[in-house]
C-alpha cells in the first residue's frame, strides 16, 4: 500500500502522496489482483497464516478498506482463526475510532513507525510527527484493545550520541510494548539524504559509533526481556513476527500492489513493478533463481535469525562437504562474531552487524 501522506528524505522504499479517489481505485484494483491469484497459480490453495499491510503508510487508508481487503482474503482463501493480521501505522494517521474499527475488523498487530522519541531526530528525518504523537498514538491503540504492538526506531543519525539511543530506548520501554524493529539509517542511492551527504550536508556517524549503538540496544533490550531473535528484531516471549519469520525461513508468500514481492517456496520468485500505472497494465513478473542466487538468498535468511544454520539440515540443502566447508570457514571467524558447534551456526550481534561480509565470506565457501 504505497500511499503517504509526504514521503520521507531518507526512504527508498517506492511511495507516493496519493490523489483525489485514487485510495478506492487502489483498494479496488488490490482485490482484482488478489481474485486473480486465487483462481489460478501456486497461491491458489493457500491455507493463510499471516496478513501484513505494509507500506508506505497503510493506515492513511479509512480502515474500511483495510476491513474490506480482509473480507475479500477470507472470502478467496481459508484463514487460520488465529492468523496475525499486522497493519503499519504511522502516529497521528489514525485516531481511536479507526482503531476500535481495525480492531474488530480483524487486524490484532499493529506496527507504529514511531522511528525515535527524540524530537531533534524526528526533525532531522523530516518526520510529520512528534515525541508526544507516538507516545499517544500507542496509548490509544493500547486502550483500543491492541495486545501485540510493535514500534519500528531508526538509529545512526547524523550528530546522534549514545546517551541520546540510550533514552530514546527508555522511553520506548516505559510504553512496554511486544516488540521492538531497530533499523541502522542507510543512505539509499536517488534519495536526498544520498544527495546530502554526498554534498556534505550531512555528515553519517562513523562505523565504529553504529556499532556501539547497535550492540548497545542489544543489550539493553535483551536485558528488558526481549529476545533479539533475529538482526533487527526483538520480541517479548511468543511475539516474534509470525509473517516476517515465515519468509525468512524460505516458506512461500503473496505479495500484492506495486512493487510487492511473492516466492513460491521452492525457485521462482514474482516481483510486481513499481509504480501504479505499470503495476495495473502487467500485475505480475516472475523470476527463476538460479543455483547461485538460491543458496545466497538461503544463507543470508537463515543467518538473520537467532536459530542461525542447523547442521544437519544445511547438509540436506547443500551436501555434506558444502556444509563441511562452510563450517570449518566459521569456526576460523573470531568467535565475538559466531558461535558454531557440531549442530548450530549462529551468529552473535557483533555478527549481525556486518553480516553482509561474513555472508560473502561463507558463500565462497559452498560455491
Amino acid at each position: 500500500m504505497p500511499f503517504c501522506r509526504r514521503r520521507c528524505p531518507y526512504c527508498a522504499f517506492y511511495s507516493k502522496v496519493p490523489h483525489a479517489g485514487e485510495l478506492e481505485t487502489f483498494t479496488t484494483l488490490l482485490e482484482k489482483e488478489l481474485t486473480i491469484h486465487a483462481a489460478a497459480g501456486p497461491f491458489s490453495n493457500f491455507n493463510v497464516t499471516s496478513i501484513y499491510f505494509g507500506g508506505g503508510t497503510p493506515s492513511v487508508h479509512p480502515p474500511q478498506d483495510i476491513t474490506r481487503i480482509l473480507k475479500t482474503i477470507r472470502r478467496l482463501w481459508p484463514v487460520e482463526n488465529h492468523a496475525e493480521i499486522t497493519l503499519e501505522a504511522n502516529p497521528g494517521t489514525i485516531g481511536s475510532n479507526e482503531m476500535e474499527t481495525l480492531l474488530s475488523g480483524g487486524v490484532n498487530r499493529l506496527s507504529l513507525g514511531v522511528q525515535s522519541l527524540s524530537d531533534r531526530k524526528l526533525k532531522l528525518l523530516y518526520r510529520d510527527h512528534d515525541a508526544r504523537e507516538s507516545q499517544t498514538s500507542f496509548k490509544l491503540a493500547r486502550r483500543a484493545g491492541f495486545k501485540n504492538i510493535s514500534v519500528d526506531l531508526i538509529y545512526g543519525l547524523p550528530g546522534e550520541t549514545i546517551d541520546e539511543w540510550q533514552r530514546d530506548l527508555d522511553e520506548v520501554l516505559d510504553l512496554a510494548p511486544e516488540h521492538v524493529s531497530l533499523y541502522n539509517l542507510e543512505y539509499h542511492e536517488g534519495t536526498p539524504f544520498s544527495r546530502w551527504r554526498d554534498s556534505g550536508k550531512l555528515v553519517p556517524l562513523d562505523d565504529e559509533t553504529e556499532l556501539e549503538l547497535y550492540l548497545a540496544a542489544s543489550e539493553k533490550l535483551s536485558h528488558a526481556d526481549f529476545e533479539h531473535y533475529e538482526i533487527s528484531n526483538f520480541a517479548r516471549p511468543a511475539f516474534r513476527s509470525h509473517h516476517n519469520l515465515h519468509y525468512w525461513t524460505g516458506n512461500p508468500y503473496l505479495g500484492v500492489g506495486p512493487s510487492a514481492h511473492s516466492y513460491d517456496g521452492k525457485r521462482t520468485r514474482f516481483e510486481n513493478p513499481a509504480d501504479l500505472v505499470d503495476w495495473e497494465a502487467n500485475l505480475r513478473k516472475s523470476e527463476v533463481l538460479t543455483d547461485e542466487q538460491y543458496l545466497l538468498e538461503w544463507l543470508s535468511l537463515r543467518l538473520r535469525l537467532s536459530d542461525g544454520l542447523n547442521h544437519k539440515k544445511t547438509v540436506e540443502t547443500v551436501g555434506a562437504s558444502r556444509a563441511e566447508a562452510l563450517w570449518l570457514a566459521a569456526k576460523n571467524m573470531d568467535s565475538k562474531f559466531a558461535k558454531v558447534d557440531r549442530e548450530h551456526l549462529i551468529l552473535k550481534p557483533r555478527g549481525w552487524f556486518c553480516q553482509n561480509d561474513i555472508i560473502l565470506l561463507l558463500y565462497k565457501t559452498i560455491t
